[in-house]
């Protein structure tokens, strides 16, 4: 470390050497003295690419003085990951990603996560310039708690995207700007999962964004998977600093369900270091088994939550835009839930049950339900329908909206029945049973095309023979 001084400004310098890997965390600690008002950082690194598919980067973070310890939120003050390569802080603004709030003496430290795909290593430059100056006196800003406790609502059909990027992390759009896209895309809510930062969700709940519902959420990006951390606190913050071998996802999905929030596995299939999820489904309660547009990876996705079916799990498949900019569009896909209305709460509980099915655009609507013919009782996704042996059950899925596609209906068993839709894209299926022949059932629709694409899919409806 270097160290340059003046009456006003103290400037250090620092510099190191990381080895090949991807998984692994460096802390650069340095001293702020009294007096400092504002932290300005910025960092460089070598640059490296591998065949075009990966390069090195230098995710950035820090922490103040209570500390960087595993779980430490109080000591949290920021992350951009690789997103940028520095960052100010000060009692009244923040660069996006990080919090605003007193710069407090003592020893405070850097945070770098990096990727080196050089097989030779990187090297890495780190500045840190603290600037001396009166800090204005602020009273504690009130911690909104969201939409939830404002919001009503009637019992219905609510669509969302459970999956979306802002300016907070490695996003294009602010904050603003995200909730007029999810508006024009016909969404009544959207999930905020910048990555690894509270710090946009403090931003949403200072914001007004009627008519949408905006739950305050998290990717939270390990090195051995993303997952989705929806319906936090307002001021809520989710580690990501560990590996399946440290044994603690587990007790960082149940502090996120104890208040009240929901575990996705987001795109777990991703080929990509760190983004395959390495974590296992005993301890999630969804999969995101739709992510952006429809590829390969989606229906490596789909047969690992079709063999969980099968297995008696029942885990919700979601699905989300991931959107990072316009390129990707917002609410494509998004995952349409029945609540009891648009209250935070309500939308988690719906989800949690599977009462959702995901669809390409807001343009698809699925009505899937199943009955039994002595007419006593009815089921939609994510219910249980209870059949008595030999009683039969009558299984229908209708949709508008795709045209062109096929519309197939899937058992524990596998394909059972397939229609077409119509010029207008309608159609309809139906499919009768008894008791005892299937575990479940639930809907595909494709389009019909070379590489058939997803337009819909359902959850199931479970039925059990009694």
């Amino acid at each position: 470390m270097t160290a340059v001084k003046s009456d006003t400004r103290v400037e250090l310098s620092f510099r190191g050497r990381f080895n090949f890997g991807i998984d692994q965390w460096a802390y650069v600690p340095f001293d702020v003295p009294a007096g400092i008002q504002r932290i300005d950082v910025s960092t460089s690194h070598d640059h490296f690419s591998l065949l075009g598919i990966g390069r090195n980067v230098l995710d950035l973070g820090i922490f103040g003085p209570a500390g960087h310890e595993l779980g430490n939120a109080e000591g949290f003050r920021g992350w951009s990951g690789g997103a940028r390569a520095g960052f100010m802080l000060s009692a009244v603004n923040a660069t996006p990603g990080y919090l605003a709030g007193p710069i407090e003496p003592g020893r405070w430290a850097l945070a770098l996560g990096p990727v080196v795909l050089n097989p030779l290593g990187m090297d890495w430059h780190a500045k840190v310039a603290l600037t001396r100056g009166v800090q204005p006196s602020l009273r504690p800003a009130p911690v909104s708690a969201g939409h939830a406790t404002r919001r009503g609502g009637q019992p219905g059909w609510y669509r969302g995207d459970l999956h979306t990027h802002t300016v907070h992390s490695d996003g294009r759009r602010r904050i603003t700007e995200m909730a007029s896209a999810a508006t024009a895309a016909g969404l009544d809510f959207i999930v905020s999962t910048d990555h690894n930062t509270s710090s946009a969700n403090r931003a949403w709940a200072a914001t007004t964004c009627e008519p949408l519902e905006v739950i305050a959420g998290e990717e939270v990006t390990t090195r051995h998977g993303h997952w989705l951390a929806i319906a936090l606190p307002p001021s809520g913050w989710v580690d990501w600093r560990y590996a399946p071998r440290d044994d603690v996802f587990a007790d960082y999905a149940a502090r996120v369900r104890a208040d009240g929030g929901l575990v996705v596995a987001a795109h777990p299939s991703v080929p990509l270091p760190g983004c395959a999820w390495e974590f296992g489904y005993h301890d999630v309660d969804a999969m995101e088994v739709w992510n952006g547009v429809w590829n390969v990876d989606d229906e490596l996705s789909l047969r690992i939550w079709q063999q969980l079916l099968r297995q008696g799990r029942r885990i919700t498949a979601v699905g989300g835009s991931d959107s990072h900019a316009s390129t990707q569009p917002v609410g494509r896909p998004q995952t349409v839930v029945y609540a009891q209305g648009l209250a935070t709460p309500d939308l988690v509980a719906g989800l949690r049950r599977g009462r959702c099915y995901v669809t390409e655009s807001s343009a698809v609507s699925l009505v899937f339900s199943a009955s039994r013919d002595d007419g006593t009782a009815m089921a939609g996704p994510g219910e249980t329908l209870t059949v008595p042996a030999g009683t039969a059950v009558t299984v229908t899925a209708r949709v508008i909206g795709a045209p062109d596609a096929s519309v197939a209906l899937i058992t524990d068993g596998g394909c059972v029945g397939r229609a077409k839709t119509d010029a207008a894209g309608h159609g309809c299926l139906t499919w009768t049973t008894s008791g005892g022949q299937a575990r479940f059932a639930r809907v595909e629709v494709r389009r019909r095309a070379r590489f058939p694409s997803m337009v819909a899919l359902s959850n199931p409806i479970w039925l059990v023979a009694k």
